[in-house]
């Protein structure tokens, strides 16, 4: 159903990730805020923040975002390949912004950081899949405690692996290469969360280390002058970052934990594929939109460009569905179910017109420092 008009929703409560669809990396600064998701009838439909800041958010398909105003060549593309790509979560949204990045659509500074950022996700995947292997050894055939990772020994991985595969297939009734594919695709998923518990190289943990440079500075600045804090936005912004964060790393530990039973993980990847799917990709819905954020934040320099970005970030900060509660011990507060601040306006000058192209340009930029 293609929509002329968008549809105001007065409330916006998801119970899901789903229904509160994926951040997406838009250069049109009218779409700041927006997420897509899933849509049975359209395929794909955007949740639009209220642009006056007020209460509520649009559902449209992309046809009525024209109604709001003239997307940018690079969201359009960005549309374009993610109605093409089928299940969309974080995963598929980081895949296409990067390949459109690559394209040149974001500029030329974030043509480079897309490569390496493409470049640095394949070799975590590689990474994930040969430590799953190494985990999967030493839980089937252990050696002892005085065992090492030494250059002889990584020659022997592949010899006792692929015994172990054979050894494992007619328990779970697949051929040893089908249960290889299945480490292979758990160490695509895993990668983003990195399997060692001190792995600060993967992607969550950069993000929760981001989020803390990002928590710290603002309450650094708040700290040296109260004035700065516009109405208690300053603090109110900290405290949902601060939860954000909290929950995400008690979820990074249990996804962890999950994944350092690779047995368990391929009986249950046999079974049902979409359970460990969940498991493993838990962390990036929960912080799904953070990023930003912070690069919001920390692309501001001077006390005027902060007081700024705080009126622009409180539109944007992430609320955590019903369905976080399910996903760890750590008590999920109301208040992070709901959004934290608010700043309405009257009008949009600040972000169309002629002001639109230098916040486009800032968002190019800022898509250049995404890691």
């Amino acid at each position: 159903m293609r929509q002329s008009a968008p549809f105001l929703i007065e409330t916006h409560h998801p119970a899901t990730f789903r229904a509160r669809g994926v951040a997406t990396p838009f250069t049109t600064p009218l779409l700041a805020g927006t997420r897509v998701r899933e849509s049975e009838k359209t395929g794909i439909e955007l949740v639009v923040p209220n642009p006056s800041g007020g209460r509520g958010v649009y559902i449209l398909d992309w046809a009525g975002v024209r109604s709001l105003g003239t997307p940018t060549v690079h969201d359009t593309v960005l549309i374009r390949r993610l109605s093409g790509s089928g299940r969309l979560d974080p995963a598929a949204m980081r895949s296409a912004a990067l390949a459109v990045a690559q394209d040149g659509y974001a500029g030329r500074d974030a043509v480079v950081a897309a490569t390496q950022a493409i470049a640095d996700t394949g070799a975590q995947s590689l990474q994930a899949h040969f430590l799953l292997i190494v985990r999967l050894v030493e839980q089937v055939q252990p050696i002892g405690p005085a065992a090492t990772l030494t250059a002889a020994r990584i020659g022997d991985i592949d010899r006792r692996s692929s015994a172990v595969l054979h050894r494992l297939a007619p328990m779970m009734g697949r051929a040893p290469a089908e249960l290889n594919d299945g480490l292979r695709a758990i160490g695509d998923l895993s990668a983003p969360i990195g399997l060692a518990d001190q792995d600060g190289d993967a992607r969550i943990p950069r993000l929760l280390a981001r989020m803390q440079e990002t928590q710290d500075s603002l309450e650094d600045w708040l700290r040296a002058d109260m004035g700065h804090d516009l109405g208690g936005l300053g603090r109110a912004i900290a405290r949902a970052m601060r939860m954000a964060a909290d929950i995400g790393h008690a979820v990074l530990a249990l996804t962890r934990a999950a994944l350092a039973d690779p047995v368990g993980l391929l009986r249950r990847w046999c079974a049902e594929p979409d359970s460990v799917t969940a498991i493993a990709t838990r962390a990036d819905w929960l912080l799904d939109g953070w990023e930003w954020v912070c690069l919001l934040w920390l692309a501001a320099m001077s006390d005027e460009a902060r007081r700024m970005a705080l009126l622009e970030i409180a539109q944007l900060i992430p609320v955590q569905p019903t369905e976080a509660g399910a996903w760890t011990d750590v008590a999920v507060p109301a208040e992070a179910m709901q959004q934290p601040c608010r700043v309405t306006s009257r009008e949009n000058a600040w972000r169309s017109g002629g002001a639109a192209f230098a916040l486009i340009g800032r968002n190019e930029s800022l898509r250049a420092m995404s890691r």
